[in-house]
């Protein structure tokens, strides 16, 4: 070791021709640019204060860094086509999940308001997010080829977002770390769920990674670019809130992120006005947009997310899931904190910020008493605590100073995948019913029997057959008033009775007591036969006016 605390140089064997055309060319603006755009420097405290094996040392040699730089673009690769693999496995294994069916659906009628004038149902009363933004994208793929589509840009997100993870991690904690905090975030059973739904959450969360990435990058930038990146990072949060509401939750761990990434520059006068710039745009566009979206818009957020009535699921069963699909990065992620924390970096507490991304959304539906879409929630922290999680693996990793590192690092990553997170995305993909066979029923039976149709989850019913029952034909079985009757149970028993719906189709999932009670009343009532039994579903239909009128059953 160096008097001044630095590691020695490492030998590096470089092939003599590759060698003398490197020593050959100038140093010059072009080749430092070169190397820049290969190797992105990482924010690191100032020489002084960096301890050996802590941080990411500075490659001594131009040829070294070109090496180490284009190996770890490759294994990016390996990282990202792993990932395409495991989510591709799962786009194909099942129909429309009622979300995506809902969603889509939304985004097509919302094409035919603007471009035709028609009526839309008042999808921002109650959305998790502006039916403005996603459902119109995801439509447009759906026009272009079908639900595979749709799915296939939340795919294209989802690496968009871990390609973030890595530039991201590489400029805090340098080119290893960011690796593995990658392949640690795409071997995620979420991970690999979001790159397979045609759902906002793989929108929201590429747009809350791009912002973060725009703060840590506005670091090591000047002051005028600084400011534009920053600003820049404030209106992408803000539209990623807007994507899904409930993003918001993590504005504050972007703001102290920027703040935290400019303070390791030793630049602590500029932290707070960093943390500020951000904060003042995004609460400017936040404000906007609020204003802009009117009285319907505010009432979809206080009851969609603000104030979100609590349900009745366990603390700790809360508290279980969100181990189990995030563990690996989790425990990872708290020993990074601890390293971090036992070191003289300038920035300790960082890896302590990034971990507690991780419990926001556990902490908070707990306090609502959910597992509503906890599997898809619990992604957004890890994006964060993956970076602390790659921090510790890196720092663990500098005991081989050689190529061994590689193989030991993704033990453990390989085994969570392959005993964990494999199996548990495919059971996450199977918790819908498969509507394929009861979709086929339905495309011949709604020609048949015209009118109205009740059905459980009738999302999905709509979305595959929108082309042939128009949205105000569809009723479901969590809300419905008839005329003249209180909403609920008495409602859906005047329907019945009044023969009012041409086909009911139940599951016996969600509403499973209230499809009882309706199966009760159509006994009851009469006039409906068993078409048939699909699956999970069984389709009753209307007999004709003749065959009522004469108590005949077919």
């Amino acid at each position: 070791m160096r008097a001044n605390g630095s590691l020695p140089a490492a030998r590096v064997r470089v092939p003599a021709p590759l060698l003398a055309r490197i020593t050959a060319r100038p140093r010059g603006p072009s080749a430092m640019s070169v190397v820049s755009v290969l190797d992105p420097a990482p924010t690191r405290p100032p020489a002084a204060t960096q301890q050996p094996g802590e941080g990411v040392p500075e490659p001594p040699a131009l040829t070294a860094r070109l090496q180490v730089s284009l190996l770890t673009r490759w294994s990016l690769g390996l990282v990202l086509a792993a990932q395409c693999a495991l989510s591709l496995r799962l786009v194909w294994s099942n129909t429309a999940f009622q979300d995506e069916a809902l969603y889509l659906r939304a985004g097509h009628l919302e094409w035919e308001h603007w471009l035709h004038g028609a009526a839309v149902p008042p999808f921002a009363a109650y959305f998790s997010g502006a039916p403005v933004l996603y459902p119109p994208l995801g439509a447009l793929a759906d026009s272009a080829g079908g639900l595979t589509a749709a799915r296939l840009l939340s795919l294209v997100f989802m690496l968009a977002t871990t390609c973030l993870l890595w530039t991201t991690s590489s400029r805090l904690y340098g080119l290893r770390a960011a690796l593995l905090s990658a392949a640690l975030f795409a071997t995620l059973a979420g991970t690999q769920v979001l790159g397979a739904l045609a759902t906002y959450d793989a929108m929201a969360l590429f747009l809350l990674a791009l912002s973060a990435w725009l703060a840590v990058r506005a670091a090591d930038c000047p002051r005028g670019p600084q400011a534009a990146l920053l600003i820049l990072a404030g209106g992408t949060l803000a539209l990623a809130d807007a994507v899904k509401y409930s993003a918001a939750l993590f504005t504050p761990v972007v703001v102290l992120l920027a703040g935290a990434a400019m303070w390791r520059r030793d630049r602590t006068w500029a932290a707070a006005a960093t943390a500020g710039t951000i904060l003042g745009s995004w609460l400017a566009l936040v404000i906007a947009g609020v204003r802009a979206g009117g009285a319907v818009y505010w009432h979809g957020i206080t009851t969609s997310t603000i104030d979100r009535a609590p349900s009745n699921a366990g603390v700790a069963l809360v508290v279980e899931r969100s181990y189990v699909w995030t563990s690996l990065v989790l425990v990872l992620a708290a020993l990074g904190v601890v390293l971090a924390i036992r070191s003289k970096e300038r920035a300790r507490l960082l890896p302590a910020l990034l971990l507690t991304a991780a419990v926001l959304v556990p902490v908070e539906q707990a306090r609502l008493h959910t597992t509503v879409s906890l599997q898809k929630h619990v992604v957004f922290g890890a994006w964060f605590a993956a970076i602390a999680a790659g921090y510790a693996l890196a720092r663990l990793s500098r005991v081989d100073t050689g190529r061994g590192w590689a193989p030991v690092m993704a033990i453990p990553i390989v085994a969570s995948t392959l005993f964990g997170s494999l199996a548990q995305a495919g059971g996450l993909f199977r918790v819908w019913p498969n509507a394929s066979a009861a979709i086929a029923v339905l495309r011949s039976a709604v020609r048949t029997h015209p009118g109205h149709y009740l059905a459980e989850d009738y999302d999905v019913e709509a979305y595959y057959l929108r082309g042939q029952v128009a949205w105000q034909r569809w009723s479901d079985t969590y809300y419905y008033r008839f005329p003249g009757q209180p909403p609920g149970p008495a409602s859906y028993a005047a329907a019945v009775g009044h023969h009012y719906f041409a086909l009911v189709i139940l599951d016996f999932g969600d509403t499973a007591r209230a499809d009882k009670a309706i199966v009760a009343d159509i006994g009851r009532a009469g006039g409906y036969y068993v078409l048939t039994r699909a699956g999970q579903f069984t389709i009753w239909a209307r007999q004709s006016s003749a065959a009522r009128g004469a108590g005949s059953r077919p």
